[in-house]
């Protein structure tokens, strides 16, 4: 009845502890969902962030190609400015030529009026006698040749007069067409500057709505980053508590089993005294009642390696100020917990699991009261190293990196452990 008593107690043990596994089950598998969702997030965010990125750098190249642009009709704009002023000093260089030629036309046209006109007045009498007048046939031809040459003196000179006013007037009409089209040119150019400020201001209004999108994605993403480490941190924990409970189940399913023998060889020697009859002491031989914890709350066992724990400290605060990395192996660039505390083991040739749930169980227990420097410090989801004095140093978190001379008691310590 009793053995019947006992395997139903231990059902019932073993039920509540399943029931209660299966709530931290849930509790993972929950962490496990949000973070799973908070990854999918982040990666969403981190395209949309790379999106933005090369839509903002697109744009900067077109302001850049238009900025170059504008440039170039700045510099066209400075080269019309001093065509047109150019231009229109010939312009009005030729203007002045153009009124001289009308002058000097209007002034052969006058005299040789005159001329025409004191002919006319003395009739054909006056050549004629200077003609007769002659002295000789070479002077005749003489005096006729220049009467014929005074004429065509007055016709080619009035015709050349005539003809340069023509060409002065053509060349200013020309000079006015050219100045026309620069000007309408000129015109052009500053649309085109107009447009192109219009449009790099517009452009790098958008680049600036990108800064601002970019700044806010990069702000989703750090938050998802977050709930991805603070779930992180859940399983860790969640994976230590598991670990934790079916160490403490499998230890009281075996004190249970241990118990049951007791009792079992104990109905046996009572069976046995009994067969034996009534010819004894009447000792029990109950024995005495030895084993059990003995000092467990004063354990300090020796050392097994050769490292001095103070040399263990002095290596570990070399990367005090450094970040704290969730899963992070290396303290030189960021580690968590685990990670710093394994990795400074490592250098003196001591090997540790890499996860703080793992240590609890290397190397030697030891009383906190027997903690000595370069002892490894384990709490609920955190591992530090003991540096004496009542403090540590440890991979604190996010917001404070790798850091020094903490309170070894500010939170509830698990076990200590030699490894040295």
């Amino acid at each position: 009845m009793k053995s019947r008593k006992l395997v139903a107690i231990l059902l019932v043990l073993v039920m509540g502890i399943s029931q209660f596994t299966v709530a931290l089950a849930d509790k993972k598998s929950e962490a496990e969902n949000k973070k799973q969702e908070a990854e999918d997030n982040l990666r969403s965010k981190q395209n949309e962030i790379d999106s933005i990125e090369q839509e903002q750098a697109q744009l900067q190249s077109e302001i850049d190609a238009l900025d170059a642009e504008l440039v170039n009709v700045i510099l066209e704009l400075s080269t019309l400015e001093e065509e047109l002023a150019i231009k229109q000093d010939e312009l009005a260089q030729t203007e002045e030529q153009l009124e001289q030629a009308k002058k000097d036309e209007k002034h052969q046209y006058d005299s040789m009026k005159l001329r025409i006109r004191f002919m006319y007045e003395k009739g054909d009498s006056a050549m004629l006698t200077s003609i007769l007048e002659s002295k000789s046939i070479a002077e005749l031809l003489n005096r006729v040749e220049y009467v014929n040459e005074v004429y065509d003196y007055d016709r080619n000179l009035l015709t050349e007069y005539k003809n340069t006013k023509e060409q002065v007037a053509a060349l200013t009409e020309q000079q006015k067409q050219e100045i026309a089209a620069l000007e309408q040119k000129q015109q052009e150019f500053q649309v085109a500057e107009e447009n192109y400020r219009t449009t790099i201001e517009r452009k790098q209004g958008e680049v600036a709505n990108f800064g601002e999108m970019l700044t806010a994605a990069q702000a989703l993403a750090a938050q998802y980053q977050d709930t991805i480490n603070a779930q992180n941190v859940i399983i860790a924990q969640e994976n230590e508590r598991i670990e934790r409970e079916r160490r403490a189940r499998e230890e009281q399913e075996r004190q249970e089993r241990e118990r049951v023998e007791r009792e079992r060889q104990q109905r046996e020697s009572l069976s046995n005294s009994n067969s034996g009859g009534n010819s004894g002491s009447g000792s029990t031989g109950g024995g005495n009642n030895s084993g059990g914890n003995s000092g467990g709350g004063n354990q300090d066992p020796g050392y097994s390696t050769g490292v001095s724990g103070s040399a263990v400290v002095q290596y570990a605060l070399n990367f005090v100020g450094n970040p704290y990395v969730w899963g992070g192996k290396d303290p030189n660039t960021g580690a968590d917990c685990s990670g710093f505390t394994s990795y400074v083991y490592a250098h003196f040739g001591i090997s540790v699991p890499s996860y703080s749930y793992s240590q609890r169980s290397v190397g030697k227990e030891v009383s906190y009261a027997n903690a000595k420097p370069g002892d490894l410090i384990c709490y609920s989801g955190h591992v530090a190293i003991y540096m004496g004095n009542g403090q540590i140093v440890h991979a604190k978190g996010t917001a404070y990196g790798i850091v020094a001379y903490d309170n070894a008691t500010y939170r509830s310590i698990v076990t200590v452990r030699r490894v040295l």
